[in-house]
């Protein structure tokens, strides 16, 4: 699997752990953290597609994915699907 993509993944599911979980101090400051890195992993994956409609669909399916709806392999054909579509 792509490690960028294995990261974002990973941080997504983090992220919404952290905002379904149990308040403490500092939560706010560690979702806005986590939420500056899955940008940054973000951008590096919209690179990889050829239209911003592709991402689109790529990060609709990191949603059900991280929701348990689709699986981490589902996800990576996804993405591996739209990275080479050349519609």
């Amino acid at each position: 699997m792509d490690e960028t993509l294995k990261q974002y993944m990973m941080l997504f599911k983090e992220m919404n752990n952290v905002i379904n979980g149990p308040d403490y101090p500092g939560k706010e400051k560690d979702i806005q953290h986590q939420k500056e890195q899955i940008d940054a992993y973000g951008k590096q994956l919209q690179q990889g597609f050829s239209t911003d409609y592709d991402y689109d669909v790529f990060a609709d399916s990191v949603i059900k994915c991280a929701y348990g709806d689709m699986t981490l392999e589902d996800l990576e054909a996804v993405y591996y699907g739209l990275k080479t579509s050349f519609f």
